[in-house]
């Protein structure tokens, strides 16, 4: 049987840097990973974990990186709607799983303010004993949803991305329906740049596929599904009897591939609502020089139209220079399709004056947007190492 991913239990190098990254992205790490993530938690199990092998260190890593962007996105549209989550009066997580939001939003808000809702009840259940939220289970028809509360925010971070096309109209509605009048509701997609090369668009603008990471829910409503931006403008439009929402869209705006939404209520204006996206990158390769010193190398990628990136490196928390940003990646550009920058390489030095053997290395990735993104490694403690690829001591790209 599967064990809970118990955070005190990994890999202290990986926990290390868990603890640097929600640090330096303002969270207390102690309490954000206070709880161990249950092994009921069929989406970081089964859809996170064996991307890296089932190593529980990197596996905890990309856990907290992936909430960061979560937290980042919905955090912008926050306090430019709102002025700061102090000011929400509720906030519902929606298809909210075992609550990896929950753990950041406990730290900015009220737990009485906060609700989830999943279709796993279990998992909700789950939250509302361990974090002390309010919540409600989901149901696979929205039409017999038991939930009339209304909310200031909603955020959908990953279900519109699964639906067939009728659930998504219907799902839209009913979300759109539980809004305050000067609500706003965000959810994500997978667009039409990712769908695969040897598939096409249906003329309709959505895609659906029945299959998807789930191995308990019903591919008949939870797959693959794929839209234009005309398909979901269409669904936005025909949510309610009042005129069509106030809406903005954000390509590329959750995780590396997905646009976010954004759609007002009654009395919501967004025209002037803006989302930028954090940058991402990665270590590649450590090289021992003829001189004693080590060069590190990897790429990265800034994904917010018109931003640019600078790159800071530090050794144990102290910074000391600046990466060199070369040519372009042409081939990591497919994992960014129809990205609006391309990704580049980047590189840097350190002597043994730099460094220690096993010293802590940072990236940090810092957008002209605002944002910031980092990556780790560490000072090779063989001084006639040269490695390449993702070393179990460097993570896989970001």
């Amino acid at each position: 049987m599967t064990a809970p991913l118990d955070f005190d239990r990994i890999d202290p190098v990986y926990r290390a840097w868990a603890d640097d990254y929600l640090r330096l992205s303002g969270f207390d790490p102690s309490a954000f990973l206070a709880v161990a993530q249950p092994a009921e938690d069929e989406m970081f199990f089964k859809a996170l974990l064996p991307n890296f092998e089932g190593d529980r260190g990197i596996g905890a890593f990309k856990f907290v990186e992936a909430t960061m962007r979560h937290y980042e996105a919905l955090r912008q549209i926050v306090d430019q709607s709102f002025g700061g989550f102090n000011e929400v009066g509720s906030l519902l997580d929606f298809a909210s799983g075992y609550g990896r939001l929950t753990r950041a939003l406990l730290q900015r808000m009220p737990a009485e303010r906060i609700w989830v809702s999943d279709i796993y009840a279990e998992a909700i259940d789950w939250q509302v004993r361990n974090f002390g939220v309010n919540g409600f289970a989901s149901v696979p028809d929205p039409a017999a949803l038991a939930h009339d509360g209304k909310h200031d925010v909603i955020f959908v971070g990953s279900l519109f991305s699964h639906l067939p096309a009728d659930l998504f109209r219907a799902w839209l509605a009913r979300l759109h329906g539980m809004l305050t009048p000067g609500g706003v509701l965000a959810f994500s997609v997978h667009d039409q740049s990712i769908l695969p090369s040897a598939e096409a668009m249906d003329e309709s603008g959505i895609r659906f596929f029945p299959w998807s990471e789930s191995g308990s829910l019903d591919p008949a409503i939870y797959g693959m599904t794929y839209v234009t931006e005309a398909f979901v403008a269409e669904a936005i439009g025909d949510v309610g009897p009042e005129a069509s929402p106030s809406w903005r869209v954000f390509h590329k705006g959750l995780y590396e591939n997905q646009a976010l939404y954004v759609v007002g209520g009654s009395d919501r204006d967004l025209s002037d609502l803006s989302v930028a996206s954090p940058p991402m990158g990665g270590f590649e390769r450590a090289t021992l020089l003829t001189d004693g010193s080590v060069e590190f190398s990897g790429w990265a990628i800034e994904r917010t139209p018109g931003q640019t990136l600078a790159l800071a490196v530090h050794v144990d928390d102290r910074p000391v220079r600046m990466a060199e940003a070369m040519d372009d990646r042409p081939d990591v550009q497919p994992m960014f399709p129809a990205s609006p920058m391309p990704p580049f390489a980047w590189r840097f030095r350190l002597g043994r004056a730099d460094a220690d053997t096993d010293s802590a290395i940072r990236l940090t990735l810092r957008s002209t947007s605002g944002l910031e993104t980092h990556a780790f490694a560490r000072m090779p403690s063989d001084p006639a190492l040269t490695y390449s690829g993702w070393s179990r001591r460097s993570l896989p790209p970001l």
